[in-house]
């Protein structure tokens, strides 16, 4: 079994020699082997939430030297859900290139980046604008879109409702289709808040 945890570690370029040294000395009496990654950049919100440009992006600009944790991550995971991915790449593109949020966001043309999707317990009832859906909607914020609820069924009857997406109206996207993206409605005042 291979445990990882790491430290961030702020060291003067002049120094680089005496903290290489001391991890040498570190690992000989740990037996354990260190691993290094330097940065020229380093953004964190929390421990589990960062953006670390690693040495060589200013001179190459390939983004596999961009290392993205937790709300930064703008790539989907597996088993991990489906945030809008739209808001953390354009968190990034903000950090690393400098480009503005609102750019990014109304420049993007793939309306899946917009999308989230959620997952409701049998024991709900899920409506889409007064109409049963079914448990697993993929919806993107919109500005003429409707109202995604869930109810608690207490003996078949519908019972405290609960807005899945109380900030905005939704349009549900459970089949691709290719509908041009000036004419989804996205609610971009929304993506742009929560950026």
């Amino acid at each position: 079994m291979m445990l990882k945890d790491g430290i961030f570690v702020k060291v003067d370029s002049d120094r680089s020699e005496e903290y290489f040294n001391i991890c040498h000395e570190w690992e000989e009496k740990t037996k354990l082997k260190l691993e290094h990654d330097e940065f020229e950049r380093f953004y964190q919100y929390a421990i589990n939430d960062y953006l670390g440009v690693k040495k060589g992006w200013s001179d190459s600009h390939d983004w596999n030297l961009i290392k993205t944790k937790g709300l930064f991550i703008s790539k989907p995971v597996l088993g991990k859900g489906l945030a809008p991915m739209i808001i953390p790449e354009a968190i990034n593109k903000y950090f690393v290139e400098g480009i503005s949020p609102e750019e990014t966001i109304k420049q993007c043309t793939d309306i899946k980046k917009f999308c989230t999707f959620q997952k409701v317990a049998k024991d709900f009832f899920v409506e889409y604008n007064d109409k049963p859906v079914r448990h697993i909607n993929r919806y993107y914020m919109s500005t003429n879109g409707g109202r995604l609820i869930k109810f608690k069924l207490e003996n078949g009857i519908k019972i405290r409702p609960t807005n899945l997406c109380a900030d905005s109206a939704v349009t549900l996207y459970n089949k691709f289709d290719d509908k041009p993206i000036k004419d989804r409605n996205i609610n971009y005042r929304y993506y742009l808040h929560e950026v």
